[in-house]
């Protein structure tokens, strides 16, 4: 355990560093500490917390930076989430205030504003769907001429849905027909039960309205989606803000990760909080031992429970990025549930 000096000794090394990237001396730290201690103190001190690996030396500078247990012990004893000012919290709940038409485009809409905030790379995910869900109805909406929306709920009132164009007009009874067929067959089956019913009808030649298949297609596209978790990434490129040359290296392997689902599980698995961080040496992939991952859930009550993340150097601004996830956190949960709620009328 550190003693009080101790704690404000590493806080202020591992938040200057933060901010400079340059290891931090005893010089620097007698001027920004919140306490009067002499730069002699402060090396005794600083090398109390190198003998017991809170702090490390960088090749022959004579400051310290943090190493992965001083990041560790920062992160869960010495800071916390800064919250937003009530102007920031206003434009984020501004700029996601508009009329979205599917879950999709608030999710993806998050990540865009969240990566731009930051500066960082962004993800969020649509809540996930319960095992034991069946589909409580199908729904084919005219948009316009040709224009469809091809609309599934499922019986715990996840919405999900698909917009299409048809080849030549369709007629309200030919659409209706489909409808009633969709919900006659499939109304309370699983959605592995859907999809396959739904390939084997296209497949099987069966006469049918015009456009037909457009329209199967387009369900077997929603259900599909409702199987697996959708995610969305924004700000890939802000990977290499921050870290070292030798991160370009890797820059074909971390693109890669971030586009596949099964990587992303692996690296964000939550402890259970709301807000959590975890350290590149905990990931367990040397792709991104230089990144830190803050990340945080939304609950979209019976519509499931959501993931959001910010990717962001080891060396970031932990109190306001965790913040930052903290408040996008709250709006999208807000957000989704006003979004379900129009349907659950």
């Amino acid at each position: 355990m550190l003693t009080d000096r101790q704690n404000l000794i590493l806080k202020q090394i591992v938040d200057e560093y933060s901010q400079t990237g340059e290891p931090v001396g005893s010089k620097s730290l007698a001027q920004h500490l919140p306490i009067k201690v002499s730069s002699a103190t402060i090396r005794n001190e600083m090398s109390v917390l190198s003998q017991n690996h809170f702090i490390e030396q960088v090749h022959t500078s004579s400051g310290r930076i943090p190493s992965y247990q001083g990041y560790r012990y920062y992160v869960d004893n010495l800071t916390q989430p800064i919250p937003l000012e009530v102007q920031a919290r206003d434009y984020i709940t501004e700029m996601l205030a508009g009329s979205f038409k599917q879950l999709d485009d608030i999710v993806r809409q998050s990540a865009d504003l969240l990566s731009q905030i930051t500066d960082y790379t962004a993800l969020t995910f649509t809540p996930m769907l319960q095992q034991q869900d069946v589909v409580e109805s199908f729904r084919l909406t005219q948009i316009n001429h040709q224009n469809f929306m091809a609309i599934m709920m499922m019986k715990s009132g996840l919405v999900q849905s698909q917009p299409f164009l048809t080849e030549q007009p369709l007629t309200s009874s030919d659409g209706s027909h489909v409808e009633a067929w969709l919900n006659q067959h499939l109304r309370g089956e699983s959605l592995s039960q859907v999809t396959q019913t739904l390939e084997a009808e296209l497949a099987s030649g069966n006469q049918q309205p015009a456009d037909f298949t457009q329209i199967v297609n387009a369900f077997v596209v929603v259900a599909n989606k409702l199987r697996h978790e959708q995610f969305f990434v924004s700000g890939r490129s802000n990977l290499f803000h921050g870290v070292g040359a030798e991160t370009f290296a890797n820059l074909k392997p971390l693109y890669s990760s971030l586009s596949s689902a099964t990587d992303l599980d692996t690296i964000l698995q939550s402890s259970g909080q709301d807000v959590s961080v975890r350290l590149g040496s905990e990931l367990h992939n040397d792709l991104w031992r230089n990144y830190s991952i803050i990340s945080g859930t939304y609950d979209a009550g019976a519509h499931g429970v959501g993931r959001i993340a910010v990717i962001g150097p080891t060396r970031m601004f932990y109190p306001r990025v965790m913040g930052l996830v903290d408040a996008f956190r709250d709006e999208l949960q807000t957000r989704i549930r006003s979004y379900y709620h129009d349907y659950d009328q």
